[in-house]
């Protein structure tokens, strides 16, 4: 959670200017009542097979001859044009697993580059074929799956319908395969793909996804997709969910995944410290041991319960070392595995790096480790709401208390696919009294065409502190309008 001071790093001068703000938010808003959901899309229908698929690179099977290849084109460098080589990309699924077979032509298969096997590397070296789906067809988030001809695996989350610096988190991981061959007529991949690793909302015994599928060519920097998605949008216009082809499949069954991970940790620290009397060294052995659990169960197809007892996330990948010659502090992405699912949910962000909840600082205080009694999480969509809750209790530590940190959001989908409104409550509360509580609200509204506006309010209470509703000096407001395109691109922050 965001303490009081860095949360508000303002104070609003003109309360005056408040009735003219929520002015301007009524008039907008009242602008985009009559609009109506997004224009009907055609959906595809994948196939339903009856048997599993022999994962093995080798695009052999009778069943892939009966399945169209998807009707790819050049997205770069040439929109519109035919790719510069041949490329079929096929789907189906089964009761498990969704298939994904590529066949990635090349005319001179000497070329094709993969210098790497790192799972998660993204290197623009390497060529690539990948599949984005929004499974819960929101428009805004989706999960990836790539891989390059050596067989790499990456996957990542796509957020905020891949809008911004870097919109992908690629320390999320999950459990699917990948198969690849290469030939004298270039390459081809197999992927498998559990329903049991992905989460989606049955409507109607339908489950409605959005799909995008690439190919990257590295050595002529050339893009091959379906749908057709415009650059418009600059480098993330292949990524964005809002743009994917919607899809149906039909008769999945609900799954449940349960996955547990316990661990034990020991050690021995052999340390000499001088006696009382100072006339000699003494040995002494300072054991350490931990044991703890994680579990993951996927209490329905669409909602998840992550649940930790003592972890200590010794298997979470290094931060990347920076240099900080400024007076603010640097700012780090979560890559611990229990906050990963379904982290956009959390999301509450104003101006640069400042947002309502930040989760790594749970579990560190003053730069060193805080050990956590234990935590839960549930995640998910219910229809057309996004819901989080977040609860964990931290031990004392030197002069800090016991605490235990907690958190519910809530965005619901309005007017059309592409607008959201949302509330997020936090409370930090220490067993010896102390606490930091907020709230906040939130919409991001899609006006027209690429246009956006995105408006936020949230105010924070601390013990120590007045703490009067109705007063705005723990408050901060945040109204921003944007236009996404790349063709005429502008963006206006008014912030109080």
């Amino acid at each position: 959670m965001i303490p009081y001071s860095d949360l508000l790093s303002r104070e609003i001068k003109d309360s005056n200017s408040i009735p003219k703000i929520f002015g301007v938010t009524i008039f907008l808003w009242l602008l985009i009542l009559p609009l109506k959901s997004a224009d009907a899309q055609t959906r595809y229908k994948i196939k339903h097979i009856s048997s599993s698929i022999e994962l093995d690179g080798i695009i052999n099977e009778v069943i892939w001859q009966t399945i169209k290849p998807l009707p790819v084109i050049m997205q770069e460098p040439n929109f519109g044009r035919q790719p510069s080589e041949k490329t079929e990309i096929r789907i189906a699924y089964n009761d498990d697993y969704l298939f994904i077979a590529a066949s990635c032509y090349d005319s001179e298969p000497d070329k094709i580059q993969s210098p790497s096997k790192k799972r998660d590397e993204m290197n623009l070296n390497n060529d690539w074929f990948g599949i984005i789906i929004d499974t819960f067809n929101d428009k805004e988030n989706a999960l990836a799956f790539f891989t390059t001809p050596a067989g790499l695996r990456l996957d990542m989350i796509v957020f905020n319908d891949a809008e911004g610096n870097f919109p992908l988190n690629s320390s999320w991981n999950t459990f699917w395969d990948v198969a690849t061959v290469t030939d004298d007529e270039g390459w081809h991949a197999e992927m498998r793909i559990p329903f049991s690793s992905l989460r989606f909302q049955t409507i109607d015994g339908n489950v409605v996804m959005g799909l995008i599928t690439w190919r990257w060519i590295a050595r002529k920097y050339e893009v091959v997709l379906y749908p057709q998605i415009p650059r418009q949008w600059g480098f993330w216009s292949k990524f964005k969910p809002s743009q994917a082809q919607e899809v149906v499949l039909k008769g999945i069954n609900r799954i449940n995944p349960f996955y547990i991970a316990p661990y034990l940790l020991g050690g021995m620290t052999p340390t000499f410290e001088l006696n009382d009397s100072e006339t000699a060294y003494q040995h002494i052995d300072d054991p350490a041991h931990e044991i703890g659990l994680d579990i993951k169960y996927g209490l329905t197809s669409n909602l998840t319960l992550d649940f930790t007892v003592n972890p200590v996330f010794a298997q979470v990948e290094a931060d990347n070392q920076e240099i900080n010659l400024t007076r603010f502090s640097l700012f780090f992405p979560e890559k611990r595995l229990f906050f990963q699912e379904r982290s956009s949910n959390f999301e509450f962000k104003f101006d640069g790096p400042n947002r309502l909840f930040y989760s790594r600082r749970i579990g560190i205080y003053e730069g060193q480790r805080v050990p956590i009694y234990g935590g839960a999480k549930v995640v998910g969509r219910i229809g057309q709401w996004d819901l989080g809750f977040l609860t964990m209790q931290t031990a004392p530590i030197d002069s800090l208390s016991s605490e235990n940190f907690s958190l519910l959001r809530l965005r619901r989908q309005v007017i059309n696919p592409y607008t959201y409104i949302g509330c997020m409550v936090t409370n930090r509360i220490g067993t010896e009294g102390t606490y930091n509580s907020s709230y906040g609200l939130d919409g991001i509204f899609r006006l027209f065409g690429d246009d956006y506006l995105s408006v936020r309010w949230a105010q924070t209470f601390e013990n120590d502190k007045p703490n009067k509703p109705s007063s705005l000096d723990a408050a901060r407001i945040s109204i921003y309008w944007e236009r996404r395109t790349l063709l005429l691109k502008y963006s206006y922050t008014f912030n109080i």
